[in-house]
């Protein structure tokens, strides 16, 4: 499972009230990464659907296209 494309939205994580859940998350994330690299994928498929899912990972290539989108940003600028 290739997981480059993607990382934690911090700026997500920061504005939770729940300190315990914040931690939980980002527990998961080192899960998935951990057990990525280590070769358990169906595990790490899981982790990862799960925080993709719920809004707590971000694509870089969602980024770029979005920055390029952008109308300060765009091509047509």
């Amino acid at each position: 499972m290739n997981l480059d494309g993607y990382y934690l939205d911090l700026h997500k994580l920061d504005q939770m009230k729940d300190v315990s859940f914040r931690d939980k998350i980002y527990e998961m994330y080192r899960d998935m990464v951990y057990s990525n690299e280590d070769g358990r994928t169906k595990i790490s498929q899981s982790l990862f659907n799960t925080l993709l899912s719920n809004g707590y990972l971000k694509s870089v290539r969602d980024d770029k296209i979005e920055s390029i989108l952008d109308g300060d940003n765009s091509i047509n600028s």
